[in-house]
């Protein structure tokens, strides 16, 4: 497994696409916006959350994007070359999902750093929290790319992971702020964990702890879609 995971890591940072669209475009984002909003009196505050919303915005495309490669490798008959080896049925889902987290950190770091240089001075212990929730909050999306890897198709995968990527980013209160948001699409935020992964992420800074709701909406979905690529896996696994 250790040598499976290390050639996936490897295999992923030497992609140029991953490191312009999946690390370069959140930075890029996140100083177009500062430079639009993160004025007045409120500024300090609006870099706050443009640095967690962007680092956030990173780390779910490049976590679902990983895991859409599940649907090319399932097409070329990777997964039934490494079913054929000593490695047990469950660490293929188990190395994706690990490399998934793994790809979101460079993403996440990138945005934290330039958001230090734009002036966001934050005490180690709340750097360290405030990282610490936004990666955990990658788990969830994690998932759901290895979902949607088991159900596209190589030719689907691509479009499929970007729609979901931007539902959840355009959706949840990533690039349009859910203080803004009606009351409709405010309630269709809070039941998406791009929502909770902002908010308990920003609420490390401004001091408002850990929200319960937030915690279980995450842990729901994590749940429910590793829950359903491991059957939709396992499906493809019997035909073979």
């Amino acid at each position: 497994m250790g040598v499976l995971l290390l050639s996936e890591v490897r295999r992923i940072f030497r992609s140029p696409r991953f490191l312009i669209f999946t690390i370069g475009f959140p930075v890029v984002y996140f100083l177009i916006f500062a430079g639009l909003y993160a004025t007045g009196p409120d500024a300090a505050a609006a870099l706050v959350v443009l640095m967690v919303n962007m680092a956030a915005f990173g780390a779910i495309s490049a976590s679902i994007s990983t895991g859409g490669r599940v649907a090319t490798e399932r097409a070329v008959g990777w997964n039934r070359q490494l079913r054929m080896t000593p490695l047990p049925g469950w660490s293929y889902l188990v190395v994706k999902a690990v490399v998934a987290m793994l790809v979101a950190l460079p993403a996440l770091a990138l945005v934290f750093v330039v958001a230090a240089v734009k002036g966001v001075d934050l005490s180690a212990l709340t750097w360290l929290e405030v990282f610490a929730a936004a990666w955990l909050g990658v788990l969830p999306f994690a998932a759901v790319g290895l979902l949607v890897g088991t159900l596209a198709t190589p030719d689907s995968a691509q479009a499929m992971t970007t729609v979901t990527m931007l539902l959840f980013s355009l959706l949840g209160g990533i690039f349009i702020p859910a203080q803004i948001l009606p009351p409709l699409m405010l309630t269709i935020a809070q039941v998406l964990p791009s929502y909770w992964m902002s908010d308990i992420a920003s609420q490390q800074v401004f001091g408002g702890g850990v929200s319960p709701v937030g915690v279980a909406v995450l842990a729901a979905w994590f749940l429910v879609a590793g829950a359903l690529a491991v059957w939709r896996y396992r499906r493809d696994s019997l035909r073979v």
